[in-house]
This record gives structure tokens, sequence and C-alpha cells, in this order.
């Protein structure tokens, strides 16, 4: 009897891959940012199929500059032009089914608005194309998950500090004027603890996050030698940090509850937007990340994103080498 075919390699989850798995993603990307005439044109003939339930910039960007430069030939999707977003007239199963037989690997993303804020219901929805399509799915972002941007971040944290393991991140909280994905938080919180990193998880009560995450977190720590803690006070988790990464999310609690939600933000919007001297508790060659999009003076002062611990701007180039990598890795025979 035929063994039954192995389903494809996706990236849906930093969660899903063994560490070693990951070092070697981590390991591709310095060496194709060293010497990118090494890689290019690699991938000729392959192709790409960028499916967007929602806007982006660095996802997309990155991601088609990257398959171009590994000679690929990607397009671009929108979920308003495509039949599965119109009144949902066609279904997940026939979609990922008939792109699959046009393309080599297939990235989704889909935010918790696209789903009506049902948590995890949009990464439902990629494990499903995963499912039924026979090539690799990459998550560009759902609802849960940003897994590129976390092997980015950890990507950068090893550029810039040399290594994790041992180093103190805080992933703090900020305010923003409306409620956001919890997807950056729980990547880099995944990422940082299976890294080995000391992690002080930074919000105001009520905003949390999934207790499943923080259970896998915990046991990441344990395996790496890291640790966690979560604080409501922004001096004692800053203290003594490597590295600061903010990003807004909403709070699980009133998930959906935009109005509600709102009320309960509204009176940390001074005190929870990060200052200069928020930075000043920090070492003094701490590092300042952020995913981007940023809110400026918002959610952090121009003196905190323009200033002297910034690196958003190397954070956010490295994900063309990050998207090269994962490329090449789930493509190169």
């Amino acid at each position: 009897m035929a063994s039954e075919k192995k389903a494809p390699q996706s990236f849906i989850s930093t969660q899903d891959w063994d560490k070693e798995e990951l070092d070697k993603l981590l390991s591709l990307a310095k060496d194709m940012k060293l010497y990118p005439k090494k890689y290019r044109n690699t991938l000729d003939g392959k192709s790409i199929c960028m499916f967007f339930y929602n806007p982006s910039t660095r996802t997309r960007n990155s991601t088609q500059v990257a398959a171009y430069q590994l000679g690929m030939f990607p397009t671009f999707n929108s979920i308003k032009d495509s039949w599965i977003g119109y009144k949902g007239s066609e279904s997940i199963k026939d979609t990922a089914i008939v792109l699959a037989r046009y393309y080599d690997i297939i990235g989704i993303r889909i935010f918790p608005n696209a789903v009506d804020w049902k948590y995890k219901e949009g990464n439902k929805i990629l494990q499903e194309f995963a499912h039924w399509a026979n090539v690799p799915i990459i998550n560009f972002e759902d609802d849960q998950f940003h897994p590129l941007q976390a092997l980015t971040d950890i990507f950068t944290i090893q550029e810039k500090k040399k290594e994790t393991k041992g180093k103190k991140i805080v992933i703090s909280w900020a305010y923003h004027p409306k409620a956001l994905p919890v997807s950056v938080p729980n990547s880099i919180l995944l990422a940082s603890t299976k890294y080995g990193m000391d992690v002080s998880l930074l919000h105001p009560k009520h905003y949390e996050l999934d207790e499943e995450i923080m259970k896998l977190a915990r046991e990441n720590a344990k395996a790496s030698k890291g640790s966690v803690s979560v604080s409501n006070d922004i001096k004692e988790a800053y203290n003594d940090a490597d590295v600061v990464y903010v990003k807004s999310w909403g709070s699980l609690e009133l998930y959906g509850n935009a109005k509600d939600e709102k009320k309960m933000r509204l009176p940390h919007r001074d005190s929870w937007r990060i200052k200069g001297e928020h930075l000043d508790y920090t070492k003094k060659d701490s590092i300042f990340m952020h995913c981007l999009p940023i809110r400026r003076n918002i959610v952090a002062d121009d003196s905190v994103v323009d200033g002297k611990h910034s690196i958003v701007y190397d954070q956010a180039e490295n994900r063309l080498y990050t998207a090269k990598a994962l490329l090449y890795y789930l493509l190169k025979e």
C-alpha cells in the first residue's frame, strides 16, 4: 500500500517549528543579508499567491521584493476582488485547492475585523487553507499570530545584541485609540521565550493575554532556561531592560466590543504613552522596537521613535531578509 503523501510544511506560528528549524531560517536570513547576489534568481520559475483580507505595507512589500530577488513571480490578491470575499460565495476548500494548482506557495493575511472579531476565527481560516492546499501556507498575520514579524524580531535582536539568551525584554502595552489584534504580542512572547530571553510582559489590568499563549510561553521559558513575569508597573518592568518592544493590543475581556473597550482604554491615554523617561529606566544600550505602523505621540513620543535607542527602521528592513529566507527554505529543492 502506498504511503500517504506528507502535507507540505507551512509557517502559521513559530510555535509549530522546532528551534533548530528556526535557527536555520535565521542563519539563512543572515547569509542572505550579507551575500544577496548568492541567492539571486535561485527560485526562478516559482510563484507566490499573496492573499490579503486586510491592508498591508511592510508585509506585502517586503515579501514581493523578496520574491522578485529570488526570481519568483508574486501576485497580490485582495479579498474584495475575489469570489471568496463576495458574500462568501466560494468555499475555502475550493479556493485553496485551485490556487494551489496555480502557485507554489500561498501567503494569507486576515485580521479580526475580517471575521467579525470572533477570536481565533482568522487562524481557523488559515488552518483550513493549509488543510486543503497541497502547497505551503505562510501566515502574513491572523488574529492570533504574526510569525514573520516574530522571526524578524529575533533576527534583529540577535543582530543588535549578538545573542538572545539571558537578555531582558519588556513586551510593553501602549495606548492606542482603538483595539488592535493580539497577534504581535502573542508572537514575540512565544519567540522570545523560545530563545531564552527573560520576558517582562507589561500591561494595565484587564489587558492580559490568552492564558493558552501564556502557558506555552512558560513552557518555552522552562525549556530554554529563560523566564516570564507579568507586571502592571512601568518603572518596575522597564528597569535594566536590554530590549523594549512596544505594541498596543485590545482587551480579550471586551473582544469585539469596541465601544466599551474604548472606554476602558481611554484613561490610559497619557500614562501608557511611551516617553523618553521610560527608557531612562533601561540599560544605556537598550534598544526600542516596534513592528510599525506607529501612531507618533500617541503610542510613543517622537523623542522615542527617533531617539538613540530606536531601531525601528532596521527592524523593518530585516523583514526583507527573513521573508527571503522563509521562501527559500520552503521551496528550494
